[in-house]
C-alpha cells in the first residue's frame, strides 16, 4: 500500500525489539515522503535509523500496528477482511469518513 492510500489520519509504528512506539500525522508524512512511497519503506525510514535494539546486527522489528484495521477499512467486501474482529470498527470508520 502507498502512503497516499493510507486512510487513517495517523500512522503508528512500533518496534518489538526496543519497545519504541510513535504516532505521526499522515499528511505530514506525505509531505516528507510523497504519496507514492510504499508503506513498508516509510515504516523502515521512520524506525530503522533510531531503533534502540540491543543488537544492531539484527534488523529492526518495526510494525504498523494499524495495518489490519487499514486492510479492513479498504476491503471491498466483509469477506475480504482478514481479521473479522475488526469488521465493526472498519464499518464505523467508513461511515464517519464517507468511505
Amino acid at each position: 500500500m502507498k502512503l497516499g492510500d493510507w486512510p487513517l489520519p495517523y500512522v503508528r509504528v512500533k518496534c518489538s525489539k526496543c519497545d519504541r512506539e510513535g504516532r505521526l500525522n499522515t499528511d505530514g508524512l506525505i509531505e516528507r515522503f510523497g504519496p507514492d512511497r510504499e508503506m513498508f519503506v516509510v515504516r523502515e525510514k521512520l524506525t530503522q535509523p533510531s531503533c534502540k535494539r540491543p543488537d544492531k546486527k539484527q534488523p529492526c522489528q518495526s510494525t504498523l500496528p494499524d495495518a489490519l484495521l487499514v486492510q479492513a477499512i479498504t476491503a471491498k467486501t466483509d469477506d475480504e477482511i482478514f481479521d473479522k474482529r475488526l469488521t465493526a470498527e472498519a464499518k464505523e470508520w467508513r461511515a464517519k469518513n464517507g468511505s
